[in-house]
């Protein structure tokens, strides 16, 4: 019992970075309805600041090719100075971050806001990555290094003052909210900024104050874990995907709930390290990073809670939607410029086109989910890994022959992509992308990460495709690359499209986007909402485990770090960047901006800039995000149809909704947001969907 208390209470300190983070959360969503998936990326570089400061005497900035490093002393800073200087730079950088990113959002669409969150997020961890490398830094301690005995077990003191510190944070968030004027102010402008304007409140300027408290929060767990944990980019920006967890399961509104989720995700995870040292049965692997994820998607999805709905002023629209007008003659003249480039390429510039076409496999599956459907998924790629490698068991070990190895490899990504959208039937906008990221997570750790999955570090061979006796893989003796392969590739992906492109303009792409632009509407216009979803979640990951199927052909094996949950956000990040409701823009992501695409590698010969391609992925997509949230490939068709531009972008618009007649016809549900919605007049507001903000 007594080494099950050592656990518990080791278990405190990483449960109090998931409430600190998860308290900053709630008050930045509470202020300014943003749920910042910076967060942790927020808390990663604070930490790499207070280690500069206190080792070196060295202020670490965040951005690339200027110098970033300011000399403050030729020795290490004491920790006290350090902690506050580190805590002024995280006050700057919040205010900068809101300023420049997040306040032209706070009327955008909730997916504008997780892509630009995103897009920070991706940028700070490209940045660090570049500046301070990927090794694991430690750095001392800001809190006591004592320790003491409790019944039998030597206790690290600062453990318990982490625990400390989250329950006093909660509780002075709780009271000021609840008691002070500046707490009023802000459940005023939070709950309705257009009644507290009209009271004299600026909802803007608290909505900022509160965001820069956040933004201290954020980067005082990173400094308070930093001597527990090793401080590298990536593990401390998904630092963030629990702390989400507990902020979901506090509702984002009480920051008692959130710090005691944040605790208890933190004791779980420690308990479970334990219980395998005593349960030899219990798998080995990921356990203790998986579970707490599955917590969060049943806790979640059995709740069905939804965040607070927030009045605000003006209109919010998704991303417009594309229609292919001749989807046959386009495959086709799409089809015979990749293989003539197949042809005249050679070498890095070959692979790297065929790298593209995967890419745009892997982007259609987003077009259709997210583009279509209008759910959020930040779990694409963990349904391309069940792909890659289900075809890799199915090659290699049970013998099943191409093309039925790939077909059913990515049949097998079909169910767990309707066990993931099983939650969007209850949750949806910000929430759905919380849980996918989760189920992302917990699917990185429980299964890609067991060797008798995944074949462990080395990863498993995945065999060339054979049709009756022809090679068509990639490598054959001493060709490489070959050209047969990439024309298979183009085939393969050419077919996908042209699919997407056919059900756009078919009575189940109109009833997909009708369920896009309004659920409620659609349900009253005769249509099954949860099948809609489903199929949605269903046919996207079967595109998914495809492309996944495709990519282990091209790399000839299948590896975990290649389907890891980073991996997913940057094809969100491009998939948006480039047009996320077009084909074409799936097309201009594969073969523009994925990290090891054409246009990317051509860059690289060059001018050696493929390090920096997710640093520029991640600031493409913020400003995306705030400038065009229609994407590249509208701006090209928009730019293509001349005076017909912006009578296009009128009707693309979503308009709030009213009314949706029960008899609607093919041609109003095609439309969506522009037949289908009508405004509402002055004396009856807009509908809104269940768990989706009023919109005025």
């Amino acid at each position: 019992m007594s080494t099950y208390l050592l656990f518990f209470l080791l278990g405190l300190g990483g449960g109090s970075v998931y409430a600190i983070l998860g308290l900053g959360l709630v008050l930045k969503y509470r202020s300014a309805g943003v749920v910042d998936f910076a967060q942790g990326a927020v808390a990663m570089y604070g930490a790499y600041v207070f280690i500069g400061l206190r080792t070196n005497g060295v202020l670490e900035l965040p951005w690339i090719w200027l110098p970033h490093q300011i000399t403050l002393s030729h020795g290490g800073l004491p920790s006290w100075l350090s902690l506050v200087i580190t805590l002024v730079y995280g006050a700057v950088l919040g205010l900068v971050l809101y300023l420049l990113v997040y306040r032209p959002l706070l009327r955008a669409a909730p997916l504008t806001k997780v892509c630009a969150s995103v897009g920070v997020m991706l940028s700070l961890e490209a940045i660090a990555v570049l500046n301070f490398g990927t090794t694991g830094t430690s750095a001392p301690s800001v809190l006591p290094a004592g320790s003491f005995t409790l019944a039998g077990v030597i206790v690290p003191e600062s453990q318990l003052y982490l625990a400390g510190i989250v329950i006093v944070l909660a509780a002075g968030l709780a009271a000021s909210f609840r008691y002070t004027r500046f707490g009023l102010a802000t459940r005023a402008g939070a709950e309705n900024d257009v009644g507290a304007a009209l009271i004299g409140l600026d909802a803007n300027r608290i909505a900022m104050q509160n965001w820069v408290i956040a933004t201290v929060l954020a980067t005082l767990s990173g400094v308070l874990i930093a001597p527990i944990s090793e401080v590298n980019p990536t593990s401390y920006t998904l630092f963030v995907v629990p702390a989400l967890g507990a902020a979901l399961i506090g509702r984002f509104s009480s920051f008692g709930v959130t710090a005691a989720a944040g605790l208890l995700l933190g004791v779980i995870q420690s308990e479970i390290v334990k219980l395998q040292t005593v349960f030899t049965w219990l798998p080995q692997q990921g356990l203790g990073d998986g579970v707490p994820f599955v917590l969060i998607l049943l806790v979640m999805t059995l709740s069905a809670q939804r965040l607070t709905a927030r009045g605000q002023l003006g209109d919010w629209r998704n991303p417009s939607i594309g229609r292919p007008a001749r989807p046959i003659a386009t495959a086709v003249l799409t089809f015979v410029v990749g293989v003539l480039a197949m042809f005249f390429l050679h070498g890095s510039d070959r692979v790297a086109l065929m790298a593209s076409v995967v890419s745009v496999c892997l982007c259609l599956s987003l077009v259709v989910l997210t583009g279509y459907v209008g759910q959020v998924s930040l779990a694409q790629m963990s349904f391309a890994g069940i792909g890659a490698f289900m075809l890799s068991h199915l090659s290699q070990n049970w013998g099943v022959p191409f093309p039925f190895s790939l077909l059913i490899a990515a049949l097998a990504a079909v169910p767990i992509g309707i066990l993931i959208g099983l939650p969007a039937l209850r949750v949806r906008g910000v929430n759905l992308a919380v849980i996918t990221l989760a189920a992302a997570a917990a699917m990185d750790a429980l299964v890609f990460n067991p060797t008798w999955f995944s074949g462990g570090l080395g990863g498993r061979n995945v065999p060339s495709p054979t049709l009756f006796g022809l090679n068509l893989g990639i490598s054959a003796g001493n060709s490489y690359p070959r050209v047969i392969f990439g024309v298979l590739l183009l085939i393969i992906v050419t077919l996908v499209a042209l699919s997407v492109a056919r059900m756009r303009s078919s009575a189940t792409g109109r009833m997909l986007i009708a369920v896009r632009s309004n659920e409620r509407a659609a349900a009253a216009a005769g249509i099954r909402v949860a099948p809609a979803k489903l199929f949605a979640f269903a046919l996207s990951a079967f595109i998914a485990g495809l492309g996944g199927g495709l990519l282990g052909y091209l790399q000839g094996t299948a590896s975990a770090p290649t389907f890891a949950t980073f991996a997913s956000i940057n094809l969100l990040a491009i998939a948006y960047v480039a047009g996320i409701g077009r084909i074409a823009g799936a097309v201009f992501a594969g073969v523009m901006m994925s990290a090891n695409g054409f246009f990317v590698n051509l860059l690289n010969e060059h001018i050696s800039i493929g390090q920096y391609q997710t640093i520029v992925a991640g600031v493409a997509l913020a400003l995306t995000a705030i400038k065009n949230p229609d994407g590249v490939a509208s701006e090209v068709a928009d730019g293509s149809r001349g005076p017909g531009r912006w009578a296009a972008l009128a009707r693309d618009r979503v308009l709030p909704v009213r009314w949706f007649p029960q008899t609607a016809s093919a041609a109003q549900l095609d439309a969506g947001p522009s037949l289908a919605a009508q405004p509402a007049g002055p004396e009856q507001p807009a509908a809104a969907a269940p768990g989706e903000p009023q919109r005025r």
